[in-house]
């Protein structure tokens, strides 16, 4: 993958690579959602800011810094495979562009 995915092309992309996807959302560098699920951004952002584990409700929760200091979160369910899913999330993290001025097309 080359070419720098948007917010919501990123989740698109997401959910056609991995089973079993509950919900989703990208989050710019300063922790605001910017596309997807708004429902999981806080624990998103408590999960990227101490690495700790997720509440139990949430255990299923992944996430994936970009390279412009935003990032992926996914909430899998039961048949989601998690290591592939995390191979996923590091994938689009790394094409995956959160900051307006550098969209494609802005």
């Amino acid at each position: 993958m080359t070419a720098p995915l948007t917010p919501a092309l990123a989740l698109a992309y997401l959910r056609e690579l991995s089973l079993d996807v509950r919900a989703a959302v990208v989050l710019d560098a300063a922790g605001r959602p910017v596309a997807g699920d708004t429902s999981i951004a806080d624990a998103a952002r408590a999960l990227l800011a101490d690495g700790a584990a997720p509440a139990p409700s949430e255990r299923a929760l992944h996430a994936a810094r970009t390279a412009d200091g935003g990032a992926i979160a996914v909430l899998a369910g039961d048949f989601a495979l998690a290591p592939l899913l995390d191979h996923d999330l590091a994938a689009i993290a790394q094409a995956l562009v959160t900051a307006p001025a550098d969209l494609p097309g802005t």
